[in-house]
């Protein structure tokens, strides 16, 4: 062989290198490629959820929001609810109206309703103790029973 010959061999085999590496890194483009496409349909369907997610974490707030509002409400009105029941047993006559003038921070309400209950007598009813005994041989009859039994005993019935 000549060496012109030769060099007709190498340039040939290296271009035949050059031929496979060029197919092979075109296959790998083509790879790469379709893994860049998946991973792109990945990332839409973790930002589709992330949105969806999203909005029904602020409904779940907007939900719990709601229930708290109404569960103060509920415990205000529990506790006028129990302070009107305090204010009844100790014989207030406009128990719902006096209730509003409980200050919400008094912690010994019974005191409170003591204290009130001195400086404003009018507000509660007189405390009956024992007047309304009636022995058992007794009737408390009223005028127009006492008529009826006045004319029965005088024709004698």
């Amino acid at each position: 062989m000549s060496g012109t010959e030769e060099n007709n061999n190498i340039q040939s085999g290296t271009e035949n290198n050059e031929n496979q590496s060029g197919a092979d890194l075109n296959k790998e483009i083509q790879s790469l490629k379709e893994q860049i496409s998946e991973l792109r349909k990945e990332a839409a369907k973790y930002r589709t959820s992330a949105k969806t997610t999203a909005t029904e974490k602020q409904t779940v707030e907007e939900q719990l929001k709601a229930l708290q509002e109404e569960f103060a409400k509920t415990k205000k009105e529990n506790t006028l609810v129990k302070r009107q029941s305090l204010l009844d047993k100790a014989g207030c006559i406009k128990s719902d109206l006096v209730v509003n003038v409980i200050p919400d921070d008094c912690e010994d309400v019974q005191d409170w309703i003591d204290n009130y209950k001195k400086e404003n007598e009018i507000l509660f009813k007189k405390e009956n103790h024992g007047g309304s005994y009636k022995p058992s041989s007794t009737t408390n009859l009223t005028p127009s029973q006492m008529m009826d039994n006045y004319i029965r005993a005088a024709a004698g019935r």
